[in-house]
Parts: structure tokens; sequence; C-alpha cells
């Protein structure tokens, strides 16, 4: 299994400001939906309720809480019994929040990244993969807009 962690941030790894995002290109929460169309997401409590507890349609929706279960969609209260429960799919999208990408960022195979050109006010953060580029992530493909880049990283696997 394929874990792929898609996330927007500004210039200081700023991802969300108040259970929100703190910026709003359309051309992003479209580029989003194609990516993720058709394979399972993995979200937070605080994500999914951002969705005002609705699943995003055609991918499965799984989320992360020990505190709440949902009875539309799967509910985990661990990282690995959500993983495990995943396994099967050939590959499956994290989309926050921040510790979940924290917790995950070392199992990860590819990140997407929508890189915010502006910088935003904000209250809960990225970790800083940036500082690992070119010795554990290598750039594959970016597509750059007036406002934000479109980048995709895969990890760099030792061959032999």
């Amino acid at each position: 299994m394929k874990i792929v962690i898609i996330v927007a941030h500004d210039p200081n790894l700023v991802i969300g400001k108040d259970g929100t995002l703190p910026w709003h290109y359309s051309e992003d929460l479209k580029f989003f939906k194609k990516v993720t169309m058709g394979s399972p997401i993995l979200m937070g409590r605080v994500v999914f309720e951002e969705l005002n507890e609705k699943p995003l349609p055609g991918r499965e929706n799984v989320i992360l809480s020990r505190s709440k279960e949902y009875e539309h969609v799967k509910t985990f209260d661990s990282i690995d019994r959500a993983l495990d429960y995943l396994k099967t799919h050939e590959q499956i999208f994290v989309i926050g929040g921040g510790e979940i990408y924290k917790q995950l960022i070392d199992q990860t195979d590819e990140l997407i990244v929508t890189e915010i050109k502006k910088e935003h006010k904000g209250d809960t953060y990225l970790v800083d993969y940036r500082k690992d580029i070119g010795t554990i992530w290598r750039e594959v493909w970016r597509d750059e807009h007036e406002d934000f880049s479109f980048i995709r990283y895969q990890r760099i696997r030792e061959s032999g």
C-alpha cells in the first residue's frame, strides 16, 4: 500500500487556522478532488468536522478519533488500526490534520503539495519536510501557477 500525503501550505508551513484552510483557491480544490477520487482518504476528526461530518463522495472516508465514532464512515482510534484496515488498497491519501501528517510522514511514500506563495496567519503547521528534499524526498513533478505551485515528491529509496 502506497501512503500519499496531500497537503497545501504557505511559505511558513501554515496549513490551517481555526479549523479551516486560511485560503480558497478553487483550482486547488479541483486538483485535490481529481487526485484523490477513487482512493481511500484518511483524516483526523477535526478535518472531518471541518467537512461538516459529510464524507467526500467517490472516496472511502476513514476517520481517526479517540473521542468520537461516526455511523456513516469507518472510525478508528489509532493510526495502526486504520492502516491495517486499509492495507488491501493500492494507495491511500492522508488529508490531515497536522498531527496525523506528523505521525505518518516517516511512513509516507509520496507527498503531493500545493505550495501557496502568499503568507497566511495560522495555528496549524505541517512538519518541515523541505529540509529533507534531496536526501529523503525527490521532486518528480511541478505545475506552476500565479498564486501557488502543485508539486509531487517521491521518497528516495535505496536500490539494491
